[in-house]
Parts: structure tokens; C-alpha cells; sequence
């Protein structure tokens, strides 16, 4: 994304439900996914609360510290 660019917000939604529910099936908490990431986990907990704009670079972090392979 260039510096003009805006990340929209549906996307944003989009990142969060996904790593919010990537999450979920692995039974992963806050911490262990704070912890994966190498992140504190009030950052977990603020991207799924949508208070982390733009989303994507710490929904790509949070879902290859999950095993998820991403393609650009």
C-alpha cells in the first residue's frame, strides 16, 4: 500500500474476522497468539477490538504466527 492509499474498512473487518476466527479453531488465546507474534497482547486484544489501522500488516504478523500461509 502506497502512503495515499487508505486500507477500507470493510477490509479491515474482513482481517480482523479472520484472525479473530483463525484464532478461535486453534483454541488460541489472547497470550499465546501475543506471545506467537512477539507482540503484547493488548495489541491483540486492540486489533480485534478494530482500533488498529491499517489492520493488514499486523493480520499478516498474527496469521503466519498461526501456521497460516498468506499469498500477496
Amino acid at each position: 500500500m502506497s502512503g495515499t492509499e487508505q486500507e477500507h474498512p470493510h477490509d479491515t473487518e474482513d482481517l480482523v474476522r479472520l484472525v479473530l476466527l483463525t484464532r478461535q479453531e486453534l483454541g488460541w488465546d489472547h497470550a499465546r497468539l501475543a506471545a506467537s507474534a512477539g507482540v503484547a497482547e493488548s495489541d491483540v486484544a486492540r486489533f480485534e477490538a478494530h482500533r488498529i489501522v491499517p489492520a493488514k500488516p499486523l493480520a499478516l504478523r498474527f496469521l503466519e504466527a498461526m501456521g497460516v500461509v498468506v499469498q500477496a
